[in-house]
């Protein structure tokens, strides 16, 4: 066991001995440090929460308000109740400007462009 201890203190000394110390130049820090001012993670997790919980509230509102549209009633009924267009942009579209229409109307162009080249020869 001291012959151990022994050969461990020896090789400690002769790292030790072998270390060598190097000199950097010293560093010049400029400017201004200013602290960080968003709000720490416990009061980010804590702001999720709170709004959590007020949209949790605020469906338990509309529900208590109108408790026959949120009832499981329609759940069983074959078809949604709700609107049949998925973008109102169809609805309140002038059948003129959608684009097919457009693509018809310059094909009467570009057709009418050709006969009237063709007569005037």
């Amino acid at each position: 066991m001291k012959v151990f201890l022994a050969a461990l203190l020896a090789l400690a000394g002769g790292t030790i001995a072998r270390a060598q110390e190097a000199e950097l130049a010293p560093i010049v820090v400029t400017g201004t440090f200013e602290l960080n001012r968003r709000p720490s993670v416990t009061d980010q997790f804590t702001e999720h929460l709170l709004k959590q919980l007020e949209v949790h509230r605020a469906l338990e509102e509309a529900v208590e308000r109108a408790p026959w549209y949120y009832s499981r009633f329609w759940g069983y009924m074959p078809m949604k109740l709700q609107s049949t267009f998925d973008d109102s942009a169809k609805f309140f579209t002038p059948g003129y400007l959608t684009s097919q229409s457009q693509h018809v109307d310059q094909a009467l162009r570009k057709s009418d462009r050709e006969s009237a080249r063709l007569f005037e020869r």
